[in-house]
């Protein structure tokens, strides 16, 4: 026994399931269809009417089974059913073709044999069902490590001594300001006091 894989209808995994080591390939589930317990009894009465040929109960497609292997490292892995169905029957064609080819070759005339058709990859027809985006929103976030962290904390420190020492500049500048308009304030008022005596007003 080997592991497959249950889809839905858009080839998304559902669940996993073992089937035989030779089964290879996708395979639709089918499901009866529901129906409603007047439905079913007269369904019944008509297959036992022995005049009325027995009618199959009706199904419905419900998803598949993907006995391809599944690769590792794939985020809700999504199956592409009909590429792959596609490339399988373009393969059996140019299989039967090749065959066809093959036989009718003649060895002894030199010319080359047929060469016969690349095998379809069954497990690249498996994908990521999520974005790039949407992976990367999953990933874990790195976390810091304590060299790290010390790092951070000291760009901090020197970010803000260097705000600090800012300031510092600031308020030593204004204060230079002052102390220069006090010097003048200061000037003015001796060379009003001088004019004022040389005018006798004091």
């Amino acid at each position: 026994m080997k592991e497959a894989i249950i889809t839905d209808l858009n080839g998304r995994y559902i669940e996993p399931t073992l089937v035989a080591d030779s089964v290879t390939g996708v395979f639709d589930r089918m499901e009866p269809v529901q129906t409603d317990a007047n439905n079913a009894e007269l369904i019944a009465s008509l297959q036992n009417d022995s005049n009325l040929p027995n009618e199959e109960p009706k199904t419905k497609l419900v998803g598949y089974t993907v006995a391809i292997p599944l690769p590792d490292g794939l985020y809700e892995p999504t199956f592409d059913v009909p590429g792959y169905r596609k490339a399988k029957a373009d393969y059996d064609l140019a299989y039967v073709e090749y065959l066809g080819a093959l036989a009718k070759h003649d060895p002894a005339s030199g010319k080359p044999a047929p060469q016969r058709p690349t095998l379809v990859d069954s497990s690249s027809y498996w994908s990521n069902g999520l974005t790039e985006e949407e992976i990367e929103a999953l990933q874990p976030k790195p976390v810091p490590t304590e060299l790290d962290q010390l790092r951070i904390e000291n760009a901090k420190v020197l970010l803000h001594v260097a705000e600090l020492e800012a300031k510092s500049d600031e308020h030593t500048e204004a204060t230079n300001e002052l102390q220069s308009h006090n010097a003048a304030l200061t000037q003015d008022h001796a060379t009003l006091l001088l004019q004022l005596a040389e005018k006798g007003v004091i």
